[in-house]
């Protein structure tokens, strides 16, 4: 009897052990963390404020739903906490800030940076410390050609944009018989406008256009845009392709509406064309304006998780989700999936191990449509670190101040107005 006990004991005993390293090597046990530090770098002051402020609603949204269905639960449920970097939409202020958030804040994760300029220093510094960097929206193409193991840009890219929005020229002379021919570029010279205006000029070129004029200008600190407009208006080309951020895109409709200056297609590069601030300024000068987008709420029906999260969001912000908002939303979304796949092979409490598990979990992502709230075939990350199952939506604004996609035709639900009615042609 008692060898009996004694063999029970010694079973008991094993068993307990056997759970106990499973727990421990699963992230459980001892091993476990109550939050999770991510670090944030946003440009929260400065010119492009009000664009930070709309990132960091639609990243504050997602960290809350996922706090509040029960945080990373393979790490036992340990909260996401986001620790903030302000870049002020400086490229040097942005490193120095993935520096202070690696090193002093002891973050996993960094994600960020709005401005492909300041993404490209950030991601610098993190590839340097091997602290994994998701991307919601920068567009860049060169952003992911850099050979990086640590960068995961989960927005399309502006070759894949320019690429569509020249099928998409294509298709209006097809439909509507524009008889579309020349283009010009304006575009503001960092990182961002620069690789953009590349991009269309290869791609619109390869099509067939004829590109007549090309300027750029210095956003960060532009007062004035009236050469500039004089100088494409003297060219008069058919089609009209602008990359600026919001004071900028606001100066350039202002200066376009006083100096008569109608193409027949205006199309831009989403950023500060799709910001509230933009449409609430502009107003009806706005109408007609095409824009590149990644997001649109005529997609409720379309999407099945986007309803019931617009309509949350609204109800938080008083606004609809937008490409913006709705990138980083997303972008948080991805590096949660990321992070439960991560706790199952190492725990936060060991942040060396932890960070190149959840590199690895971020390289062998997949998640399907019905995982994300956009437009896009999924998620899924090239060697390069660029999701390849993304892509654009061309919108434009309508009499009700709102943004309405009208191509690709499977996600339209307006036919577009063209050509682009002069400026006192509005009521």
């Amino acid at each position: 009897m008692a060898q009996s006990r004694s063999l029970a004991l010694a079973a008991i005993i094993v068993i307990v052990i056997i759970v106990v390293a499973a727990a421990l090597f699963l992230g459980g046990g001892q091993e476990q963390v109550s939050e999770i530090k991510i670090g944030v770098i946003l440009p929260l002051s400065g010119r492009l404020a009000e664009t930070g402020a709309d990132l960091k609603n639609g990243i504050e949204f997602a960290i809350e739903e996922i706090n509040a269905q029960g945080g990373i639960k393979a790490c036992g449920g340990a909260k996401l906490t986001p620790v903030y970097g302000d870049s002020a939409g400086k490229p040097e202020t942005g490193a120095a800030e993935a520096e202070r958030l690696i090193t002093q804040e002891n973050v996993l994760a960094l994600v960020g940076a709005y401005q492909s300029s300041v993404t490209k220093t950030a991601s610098e510094v993190a590839e340097r410390y091997q602290v994994p960097f998701v991307n919601p929206d920068s567009t860049s193409p060169a952003l992911t050609k850099r050979g990086y193991k640590w960068f995961f840009r989960v927005t399309p890219h502006d070759e894949m944009f320019a690429a569509q929005q020249a099928d998409f020229i294509d298709w209006l002379n097809q439909k509507y018989g524009l008889g579309l021919k020349t283009f010009a570029i304006i575009h503001e010279d960092t990182e961002f406008g620069s690789k953009v205006a590349e991009a269309w000029e290869k791609y619109f070129t390869q099509h067939g256009y004829q590109l007549v004029e090309k300027v750029s200008y210095h956003a960060a600190t532009v007062t004035s845009l009236d050469s500039e407009v004089q100088k494409l208006k003297s060219k008069n080309p058919d089609i009209l392709l602008a990359a600026s951020y919001i004071q900028d895109a606001i100066l350039l409709v202002q200066t376009m509406k006083a100096q008569g200056f109608a193409p027949k297609v205006f199309l831009a590069q989403d950023a500060g064309f799709i910001n509230p601030s933009y449409v609430k300024q502009v107003g009806k000068d706005g109408w007609y304006i095409f824009s590149r987008e990644v997001f649109s709420p005529d997609l409720i029906d379309k999407i099945p998780k986007l309803k019931e999260v617009n309509d949350k969001y609204r109800a938080k912000y008083g606004v609809d989700l937008n490409g913006n908002s709705a990138r980083d939303y997303t972008g948080i979304w991805v590096l949660y999936y990321a992070l439960e796949e991560a706790c199952k092979k190492a725990s936060p409490a060991n942040p060396d191990e932890f960070k190149k598990a959840l590199r690895d979990a971020l390289a062998n992502l997949e998640l399907s449509q019905d995982q994300i709230i956009m437009p896009w075939r999924g998620v899924k990350f090239d060697e390069n670190g660029q999701n390849i199952l993304g892509q654009g939506l061309i919108v434009q604004m309508f009499e009700d101040g709102k943004y309405h996609v009208v191509y690709p035709e499977d996600f339209a639900v307006r036919e577009p107005v063209v050509p682009f009615p002069a400026w006192g042609e509005r009521s």
